[in-house]
């Protein structure tokens, strides 16, 4: 949902918005508010969390989950649900958040944030080059995982319920069984 559509928003004035428990982006100098996650929201991301933590057991990169700053051209600041940064990105981990492109973002869509994740997002993502870009559709029970080709994203894989996709160079193995494991039908 967006706050505002004639102010051009700073992040100094994001920083000093209340620390009410509302997640405020700004994406375009526009303010934009999101509810909180769901339940089911919070148990996908937090699953999701989970495959990429292994990577960072190894020290194959760092994964970091809602809320955390990420600054980027667009974006001051943009709220991913995760954000993972590969082995060699570690300097972008700032006090105020991660401040540069990382390797890849997921979003977890909700009723208030599908089309903010499906338009303005994916597009100010592959602008700045941001490699891979995962949008989860929890009603569907459908990720589409699409990664930059020169400066566009194609999609790379959209997997449904019963599909599983390794992203090879991390290397990742998401089951979309696993990930929908105990969880309602209807969402």
């Amino acid at each position: 949902m967006t706050v505002s559509t004639d102010k051009v928003w700073t992040y100094e004035e994001y920083r000093d918005l209340p620390d009410d428990g509302i997640r405020y982006e700004v994406l375009g100098g526009k303010l934009f508010m999101t509810p909180a996650p769901t339940s089911y929201h919070q148990t996908l991301s937090r699953r999701l969390q989970f495959l990429f933590y292994q990577l960072e057991l190894q020290e194959k990169g760092l994964i970091f989950d809602a809320p955390i700053d990420l600054l980027i051209p667009g974006a001051q600041p943009a709220q991913p649900d995760l954000v993972y940064l590969k082995p060699g990105q570690e300097q972008l981990v700032t006090r105020r958040g991660i401040e540069g492109v990382p390797e890849m973002i997921v979003e977890i869509l909700s009723p208030s944030t599908a089309t903010v994740d499906r338009t303005l997002k994916l597009h100010l993502y592959e602008k700045c080059g941001v490699n891979r870009y995962a949008i989860l559709d929890p009603s569907a029970r459908v990720l589409e995982i699409f990664r930059l080709d020169s400066s566009s994203y194609r999609l790379e894989a959209s997997l449904g319920p019963e599909d599983e996709f390794t992203l090879g160079e991390y290397p990742v193995t998401i089951k979309m069984r696993e990930l929908f494991k105990g969880l309602p039908e209807e969402l």
